[in-house]
């Protein structure tokens, strides 16, 4: 009550920072209070950690279990959609691993002693912060669900290596969509694999499974990564073009064409 009062009548009480302090018996009230006032007194125990973008939901968990802050159970347990009181997850379809694509890549800062759920939340907050309801009207104006939008950019976030590349990825991308022609995302056919492939061959093309965006048309069921913010931009915001092909070369960079014919032609060229 005497830490209290003084606090009030000192016009200290705003100035109280979270956090750890190191105080000793022998400190008065006013000794206290100067210490926790000045968050620089705080004694560090959190760890920061940064998701980069396009990890998928398997990577994400590896990453947060080489912190060594919760355990691998608890986060499995972490990741029931569930849990979770956000609206965007209401319209995530009934699937397996729903959080897929939702865990925002970002850099994160938490407490030692957090909780699993704590850190999944921080993850999905997130990315309720980036999907605005600018993002959330231009979404219906391109007749897509949020969904859509998540799936068509982690595709985007997996196919392209350089940031000016994405819209036009991104443009090729919504033009099959609208012809209803096969994506033929070979980013879509890696993630059926436990590691990545360092090439694809033509007896992958053929797995059976409706992420197999060469044999099934339209999007995936789901995203296969968390895109980042630059990635939902170019899905929601694509370049307005008439190309319907392109290939990658050695250096991550992209070779576009209009037609069938053409994509060939420039890979006889550049390969």
């Amino acid at each position: 009550m005497v830490f209290e009062l003084y606090s009030k009548l000192n016009d200290k009480s705003e100035g109280i920072k979270a956090g750890k302090y190191n105080i000793s018996a022998s400190m008065g009230v006013p000794e206290i209070i100067e210490v926790i006032s000045n968050s620089g007194n705080a004694i560090v125990d959190t760890i920061k950690f940064t998701i980069p973008e396009g990890y998928n939901l398997k990577q994400i968990v590896e990453k947060l279990n080489s912190l060594g802050v919760v355990s691998p159970e608890s986060i499995q347990n972490a990741l029931k959609a569930d849990l979770y009181e956000y609206e965007f997850i209401k319209q995530i379809p009934d699937r397996e691993n729903k959080l897929e694509g939702y865990l925002f890549p970002d850099t994160y800062e938490i407490f030692k002693n957090t909780t699993a759920e704590t850190i999944i939340n921080k993850l999905l907050s997130r990315y309720d912060d980036v999907f605005t309801d600018k993002f959330r009207n231009r979404a219906k104006e391109l007749n897509m669900s949020i969904d859509q939008v998540v799936t068509l950019a982690s595709i985007i976030e997996r196919e392209a290596r350089l940031d000016k590349e994405r819209k036009t990825i991104s443009g090729v991308f919504h033009n099959r969509l609208k012809k209803k022609m096969l994506l033929q995302s070979c980013a879509t056919v890696q993630y059926l694999f436990e590691e990545p492939k360092e090439e694809l061959l033509y007896e992958d093309l053929e797995i059976d499974s409706p992420y197999n965006t060469y044999k099934y048309a339209g999007l995936p069921p789901g995203p296969i990564a968390s895109p980042g913010l630059a990635a939902i931009e170019a899905a929601l915001y694509p370049e307005d073009t008439d190309l319907l092909y392109f290939f990658a070369l050695d250096d991550g960079s992209h070779v576009f064409t209009k037609t069938y014919n053409e994509h060939i032609n420039a890979q006889n060229k550049y390969r």
